[in-house]
This record gives C-alpha cells, sequence and structure tokens, in this order.
C-alpha cells in the first residue's frame, strides 16, 4: 500500500512568496523595500544610443575641421591673386600660375599707354599664352623657362654692366645691358638669375626703334630663371637691347659676388670678390649663364673713395664724386664665356712683375702681407707659368694684364687659397679659347660648345 505523500497545505502568504520570487524580489513582500532590493533592468539599448552620439559627434567635428581647412586655402589662394594683382598683372593663371614662379612687376619702368590698349593688348597676349600652352601640351614638351638648359633663340653679343658696391651693409646695386641676337622668333626672354631683387625692366630694338612692350615678367626658381614676356615676337635677324635694374646682397658664402675680411692693425676690414665657376655669375647679374654664351663685357664699378676695384681688363677712366665715390670705368674684355668674368672690391696693396712679353703681372694682398713678401712665390710662378704657356702653345696671352688676387677664402680644401687654386686652372681655359680656330677646324666647334660657334 503506497503511502499517500502529504504537503502542507496552501496558504495565500505561500502564494504572495512564491509570486514574489519568480518577480525577483528575494522572497521579500510586495512593497517599497522589495522593489529597491530588486535587479535593475539591462541598460545595452542605452549603451548603444550613447555610442552612437558619440560618433556621430566626432564625424560633425572631422567634417568642421575639414571644411574650415577648405576655407582657409581658398582665402590664402584668393589673398595671392589679390597680391600679385596689385604688384604685377592682373592675370592669375597661364604661364605664370606654374609651381615656383615668383611673380614680377610687369612691365616695369615701361612707358604708360592707354587703358584701352593695354586691356586689347592683355587680352592678345592671354590668348597667345594659352595657344602656346596647349602647343606645348601637344607636343609633351615643357616650357622654355623650364627645361635644363636655355633656350637657343637668343644669343648674347654684349654686357654692359654698371655695378654700385656698398661695403657698409654688404648690398650692391646693378644695371646691365644685354645686346641680344634673334636667332628664332619668340616672345620670352629667358636668362639666368638668382638670389636677387629685380626692379626694372626694358626692352628696345635696336637705338633707333622704339621699345618692345613687357607684357609681365617673373622669378623660375627651380632653373634659376628670370622670365621677360613681350606683347609681340622679337624678329629674326634683329637686335635688341635687353635693360634691368636690379640689387641683391654681398653673400657670406664663396659663390657668385660674396664678402671676405681680415684683420690689420686689430680693425677688422671687409673686402668682396667674386667666384663665379662654374655656374654663379647669375648670382651677380642676369645673364646667360652657360659656357656656349660667349659675349663681350664692358665693367663699371661704383665703391667708396677708401677701396680700390679690380677687374679682367685694366681701368680706362676713374670719376671721382665729391661725396667720397669714385667709378671705375674698365676696358672692354675679349669674347668669353660670363664665368671668366671677375671683380673685386677691396683695399689691398699689390706688387708685380713682367714676363718677357711684357705682360704685367700683379698680385694682390693685405698691406702686412705684401711687406713680409708672402706672395712673392705667387707672384714668381704666375710669371713662369705664363711665359711657359706662351713657348708651349705658340699662342701670345691675349689679355694687357694678370692680376692675382691673394685672400684666405678656401674653395676645394683647407689651406688652398683663392689665389693659388685659380692661377693654373685660368691660365689653361685661357690659352684654350686661344686655340680656338685649331681645334673648330679639326675637332669641330660642337666638340667644344655644343651648338654655338
Amino acid at each position: 500500500m503506497a503511502l499517500e505523500e502529504k504537503r502542507p497545505p496552501v496558504t495565500p502568504m505561500m502564494i504572495e512568496e512564491e509570486a514574489a520570487l519568480r518577480n525577483g524580489s528575494r522572497g521579500l513582500t510586495p512593497g517599497p523595500w522589495a522593489e529597491a532590493a530588486g535587479p535593475r533592468p539591462r541598460t545595452t539599448e542605452r549603451h548603444i544610443a550613447v555610442h552612437k552620439r558619440l560618433v556621430l559627434g566626432f564625424a560633425v567635428s572631422i567634417l568642421a575641421l575639414l571644411a574650415v581647412t577648405m576655407i582657409a586655402v581658398l582665402l590664402s589662394v584668393r589673398f595671392e591673386e589679390c597680391g600679385a594683382t596689385a604688384d604685377g598683372p592682373a592675370r592669375a593663371s597661364g604661364n605664370g600660375s606654374l609651381p615656383g614662379a615668383a611673380p614680377q612687376p610687369a612691365g616695369a619702368g615701361q612707358a604708360p599707354g592707354r587703358p584701352e590698349e593695354e586691356a586689347r593688348g592683355g587680352e592678345a597676349v592671354e590668348e597667345e599664352e594659352e595657344e602656346e600652352e596647349e602647343e606645348w601640351q601637344r607636343r609633351q614638351e615643357l616650357p622654355p623657362w623650364a627645361r635644363p638648359r636655355l633656350p637657343g633663340h637668343l644669343r648674347p653679343l654684349h654686357y654692359n654692366l654698371m655695378l654700385s658696391a656698398y661695403m657698409e651693409n654688404f648690398t650692391f646695386s646693378g644695371e646691365v645691358n644685354v645686346q641680344l641676337e634673334v636667332r628664332n622668333a619668340s616672345r620670352y626672354i629667358v636668362l639666368h638669375a638668382h638670389r636677387m631683387h629685380i626692379e626694372a625692366v626694358r626692352v628696345a630694338e635696336d637705338k633707333l626703334a622704339g621699345g618692345v612692350r613687357v607684357a609681365r615678367t617673373f622669378f623660375y626658381p627651380q632653373t634659376q630663371v628670370f622670365v621677360v614676356v613681350l606683347n609681340r615676337s622679337l624678329e629674326v635677324q634683329k637686335s635688341y637691347n635687353l635693360k634691368i635694374i636690379y640689387n641683391a646682397l654681398i653673400e657670406n658664402e664663396l659663390l657668385g659676388f660674396f664678402r671676405s675680411s681680415y684683420v690689420l692693425h686689430g680693425e677688422r676690414r671687409f673686402l668682396g670678390v667674386t667666384q663665379f665657376s662654374p655656374t654663379h655669375a647669375r648670382k651677380a647679374f642676369p645673364c646667360f649663364d652657360e659656357p656656349i654664351y660667349k659675349a663681350t663685357f664692358k665693367i663699371s664699378i661704383r665703391h667708396q673713395a677708401t677701396y680700390l676695384s679690380l677687374s679682367n681688363m685694366p681701368v680706362e677712366t676713374s670719376v671721382f664724386e665729391e661725396d667720397g665715390w669714385v667709378t671705375d670705368h674698365f676696358s672692354q674684355t675679349p669674347l668669353m664665356s660670363t664665368y671668366y668674368l671677375a671683380w673685386a672690391v677691396c683695399n689691398f696693396t699689390y706688387r708685380e712683375t713682367v714676363t718677357k712679353s711684357g705682360v704685367v703681372v700683379r698680385l694682390y694682398a693685405r698691406p702686412d702681407a705684401i711687406r713680409r713678401g708672402s706672395g712673392d712665390y705667387a707672384l714668381n710662378i704666375t710669371r713662369s707659368l705664363i711665359e711657359f704657356y706662351e713657348d708651349y702653345f705658340k699662342v701670345p696671352y691675349s689679355l694687357p694684364k694678370l692680376e692675382e688676387e691673394k685672400t684666405n677664402c678656401s674653395f676645394s680644401r683647407p689651406g688652398t687659397e683663392r689665389s693659388r687654386k685659380q692661377a693654373v686652372v685660368t691660365f689653361v681655359k685661357q690659352w684654350v679659347e686661344n686655340l680656338r680656330p685649331f681645334t673648330d677646324k679639326y675637332l669641330g666647334a660642337s666638340a667644344l660648345d655644343g651648338e654655338q660657334k
């Protein structure tokens, strides 16, 4: 006989407790305490909503930052265009807007024309430039100023260079007049100029014809050139004169027109000298600074009367001014490349000797070094070298004089002074230039200088 399990009677209290357990109130009777002690509902949905708000706010912040950056870039470009318009041509696109092109005043020094004519001329220039750009793109060519070599449509014949050296603040100003021969028609004059400020540019046809209007000018630093854009093309087989007024620093480096110093009787004195080889004449004056562009040079140097000036050729005349300045005008040089040109502004003294053929050789140095005879060895070696090369090549030295300047500027290694380094190199180059008729005949001009004879 199975025993029946006796269950206690179900009371209302038991029913309430069981319901409370199901509701999670840990057996407590319903009431405020049971509600406080019960578990809270899950908050996953609330967390997801908060995370969404954070991500949305971060995205909005990034978009706002990008918008502000774009506005700043657009404003800076607009300011640059306004500055270019104030300083030069109103046209901001085209060749002058190429990367790295530094605009210069357009038509500086030109006579003002009528507004209607200038507007029509400007529109015509813009159309021509656009056509030329399309032609370069079609041929997959670079613009003339972006090429590693100068374009061959112009050839310099003569430079007339006038300099004023201000040794108290290490600056100088210059005016260069270049006589150009046109080999191919072009509206662009491209020549080398580096680390200088151009004040004015003028282009004139011969001496009797009128000027050619300059549309605009700009620097292209990547190739160290200065570009003059004209309103019309230069005609072939005609001669033009390019006039550029500029100023620059007498640099504190050993290239271009730079300064050096020495101490005499406890006082530091300064001098300005040049080092143009191989491609640094462009830092001293605008020029066609490649060896194939040979021309003659006429130099004038204005300086304080306490200094003296030297150059490749002898002084023709010296004009003294009442304010303590003097201008030395030098004779015209033979046909030569730009890196042969040299000048100096100093207060050195010299010692001289004469070769068997009558060439005057001078060595300039500090007064105390001259008194001690420190330059005698270099002076005698120079005279012997000239006599040796004249006899070896059977060609006389072509200049009426040779002057060396003994400074403390080392070019290749410590202890190698300027006069010692340049002596033999200059002599050999000088005689190679004098032997050009022989080498052109048997080797061809292209063996020496490529395209130009």
